[in-house]
């Protein structure tokens, strides 16, 4: 158990870390690590190492081995998008409304009469509507009243026997205590 944690130890002792800009915008993330880690790597023990948040936008890994001091340059500003100014969204002309670029086309342009009024006195009133029509259908209340009174019977049924059983389970419980 000791074994292994000092090569453990030993494993992310020997991990270094830096990065470089890339031309093309980004960076390279560089893992350096030294000849006892990769002795360790060779036996079959896991390395780790994180990326830190001061490498950027991480684009490319480049894993070396040595003892050198690896650069860590400063990341190039990620440019800031810039909102547009949005507009209120154009709706369609409502035809209700006039609108005063539009123009009748000549020869087809309609006016508005109003009816006449019919002073005929002759015309014969429309008969009522007969009585069946305005009479609603009977209601079942009958089966409604029964339907009911099952659901209060069953519910108090319920409640009875839940109070039944409660009373048992105390004196059970009494009884053992």
């Amino acid at each position: 158990m000791n074994v292994l944690l000092i090569s453990i130890a030993v494993a992310t002792l020997g991990v270094d870390y830096g990065w470089k800009r890339l031309p093309d915008g980004g960076s390279e993330y560089i893992i350096q690590l030294n000849r006892q880690t990769l002795d360790a790597l060779r036996d079959g023990q896991p390395i780790q190492s994180d990326v830190m948040p001061d490498a950027g936008k991480v684009r490319s890994f480049r894993i070396v081995v040595g003892d050198e001091k690896l650069s860590r340059d400063k990341p190039l500003k990620i440019p800031t998008v810039q909102t547009a100014v949005v507009e209120p969204p154009q709706l369609p002309p409502n035809p209700l409304l006039p609108n005063s670029a539009v123009k009748p086309l000549a020869g087809r342009q309609t006016t508005y009469m109003q009816p006449e009024k019919n002073t005929a006195k002759d015309e014969p009133k429309p008969p009522p509507p007969p009585k069946a029509a305005t009479e609603q259908p009977a209601k079942p209340w009958f089966p409604f009243t029964l339907t009911l009174f099952g659901l209060f019977a069953s519910l108090g049924a319920n409640a009875y026997l839940g109070w039944i059983s409660w009373g048992l389970r105390r004196r059970r419980r009494a009884e053992l205590a």
